[in-house]
Order: C-alpha cells, then sequence, then structure tokens
C-alpha cells in the first residue's frame, strides 16, 4: 500500500480474553479495543496439507499507527474475521503498521 488514502475499510480492533471455566481450563474470548482504517491485499501461500500442495489465503492488512495491534489478536470486517499471524512497521517510521493475516471460516 503506497498512500494513506487507501486505508478505506473500517475495521474492528479485537483482542483475545482468557477466564477461568472452572474445571482447570480457559475460555477465549475476544473484546473490541477500537476502530481502524485498513487496506486489505489477498495474498495466496503453498502449503502442504494431506501430502499435497494447497493456497493457503493470507491477508495482508495495513493499518494508520499507532495502533496496538499484536499477533494473535483478530481484525474484523463486518461478519469477516481475520487472524493477526505477524505484525509490522515496513517504512520504519511508525506511520503504517502492516498486519499479516489468516482469514477465519465460521
Amino acid at each position: 500500500m503506497s498512500a494513506l488514502g487507501s486505508l478505506r475499510h473500517r475495521l474492528v480492533h479485537e483482542t483475545p480474553v482468557e477466564t477461568p471455566d472452572g474445571q482447570g481450563g480457559v475460555t477465549r474470548a475476544f473484546i473490541a479495543v477500537d476502530a481502524l482504517w485498513g487496506a486489505i491485499e489477498t495474498r495466496a501461500r503453498p502449503e502442504l496439507s494431506a501430502d499435497r500442495a494447497v493456497a493457503a489465503l493470507t491477508h495482508d492488512i495495513t493499518v494508520r499507527a499507532p495502533a496496538t495491534v499484536q499477533p494473535g489478536d483478530r481484525l474484523r470486517l463486518g461478519v469477516r474475521r481475520f487472524e493477526v499471524e505477524a505484525v509490522s512497521d515496513p517504512e520504519g517510521r511508525g506511520r503504517r503498521l502492516l498486519c499479516r493475516c489468516r482469514e477465519e471460516t465460521p
């Protein structure tokens, strides 16, 4: 993404919250942290699945910084949910964050 004007999708940033379930485990839920403007680019990368190559769809989502997005968080666009796998600052200037995401299927 080259221009901040291309950030046209209104995304909801969600972070996981774990609560004890009373049996030694935890229940994970997501709460909304803030709303961000972002640009979404779809990518495909090869993966192995059951001894054959398949294409896994991932997304590069660029958001304005300073945002507190971290791996393990999620970005939501309507009913679509994107699990954040990695976050980087591509320019090193603190203006934008590039989030590598995998779209969750309901």
